[in-house]
């Protein structure tokens, strides 16, 4: 076995040799150092457009309801549509409607229509009279062909219209004779047709104000206004991708006490936007461009309401004012958050930190001082800084070092 290198008396370690390797180059640095020109910039007063992409949650504050009996449904109103408390919304027609008695009615409506035209004199008809009658002919014409087509979209119209040409039909003929027994009959077996038809007939009216959607997705009463202040990085992964439920097309069926659609508040709403990075330059209370990504590319300008830490991702809750609207069916949404920051501007490599505190080197006269900064944004290259304190020692067009 060697014995390895001797100096003298002395047999040399390996780790001789390493602290020997370890001071030769920290001399050599100290040297480089000296001797290699310095880099220096200036403070400038600049700008920085910042862009984030990513997946985002739209919370609404909504109220949803339930449809009160099965059956088929007639929308009065189009998806998105503004409503006022108590205005109609839907027509349901319950599981047991008979279709036929809308014949039943129409006949009858006929009857009485023909017994009073023979047992008017023709002199007595005029021409107001006359129109009147043909609309009825051609309205009940409409209702037949819509019952036979289940159009229920046109038939509630036609059978408001209908009972209005029979009102200013029987107010005309009211004045022209008087009533029989069996004219008296045909009234009594109408009136309990259209009592039993309206029995069958639902009328769905808004509970409040707001806007209108038949999209559901299950999650209208977790996602509300209260839950930007609650969710986090686990809760939107667990919710982001849901999908919306289809809405009820008018003549399909509606199930008794089910969802059946949602009333969403206009003014505040948000969108909950993750963003790939441990860090971002926004800070709650700023305002910040927030665009919807889609085929039809809708930007918004938002506050940041909220903003959630992670390890390597970050939560930002952007808060808006306007256009609820065009997300009142729209749960998960691709954004890009983008934001102009202004102000002092130097090379983000004069942005050092020395005992914990970031900071830049101003270079005043044949001195070096180092100014506490807060760095507002930096895209790599450039960064736009605030001095800290009151000292005002950070001036345009100053010299700074830049670290290399």
């Amino acid at each position: 076995m060697g014995k390895g290198l001797v100096i003298g008396r002395r047999r040399v370690r390996f780790r001789f040799f390493v602290f020997l390797f370890t001071v030769i180059m920290g001399c050599y640095y100290l040297i480089h150092a000296s001797t290699r020109t310095p880099v220096y910039g200036i403070v400038q007063y600049g700008e920085i457009l910042l862009k984030d992409r990513g997946d985002a949650l739209v919370i609404r504050q909504e109220s949803v309801y339930d449809a009160p009996e099965y059956g088929r449904v007639n929308f009065l109103v189009a998806e998105g549509e503004s409503v006022e408390k108590e205005a109609p919304v839907a027509v349901l027609y319950k599981a047991n409607y008979k279709e036929e008695l809308v014949y039943q009615l129409y006949n009858v409506q006929e009857k009485i229509l023909l017994y009073q035209q023979e047992n008017i004199v023709q002199e007595i008809i005029d021409k107001d009279l006359e129109k009147v009658e043909k609309d009825i002919v051609g309205t009940v014409a409409s209702i037949q062909v819509a019952v036979r087509d289940l159009q229920l979209d046109k038939l509630d119209d036609y059978e408001k219209r209908l009972r209005s040409l029979f009102a200013s039909r029987q107010k005309v003929l009211d004045q022209k004779m008087g009533s029989d027994p069996y004219l008296e009959r045909l009234y009594k077996e109408e009136a309990e047709l259209n009592k039993q038809l309206e029995e069958w007939k639902v009328e769905l009216v808004a509970p409040e104000s707001g806007f209108i959607s038949f999209s559901l997705d299950g999650m209208e009463d977790i996602l509300g206004a209260k839950a930007v202040n609650y969710i986090t990085i686990e809760d939107f992964k667990s919710f982001y991708g849901k999908d919306v439920v289809e809405q009820v097309d008018s003549g399909e069926d509606a199930k008794a006490d089910q969802p059946f659609f949602k009333i969403v508040q206009p003014g505040k709403w948000y969108a909950a936007c993750l963003i790939s990075k441990p860090r971002i330059n926004y800070a709650e209370g700023q305002e910040v461009d927030v665009s919807f990504i889609g085929p039809q590319m809708q930007a918004i300008t938002g506050r940041v309401h909220r903003i959630v830490q992670g390890k390597s991702e970050t939560l930002v809750i952007v808060e808006f004012n306007e256009k609820v609207e065009d997300f009142i069916n729209k749960r998960s949404v691709k954004v890009e958050i983008s934001k102009n920051f202004q102000g002092f501007m130097v090379p983000a490599g004069a942005v050092v930190t020395r005992r914990g505190e970031k900071g830049i080197r101003v270079i005043q006269e044949d001195s070096e001082a180092f100014v506490p900064v807060e760095m507002v944004a930096s895209d790599g290259d450039n960064a736009i800084i605030s001095e800290k304190g009151e000292s005002k020692q950070l001036e345009l067009h100053a010299k700074v070092r830049i670290e290399r």
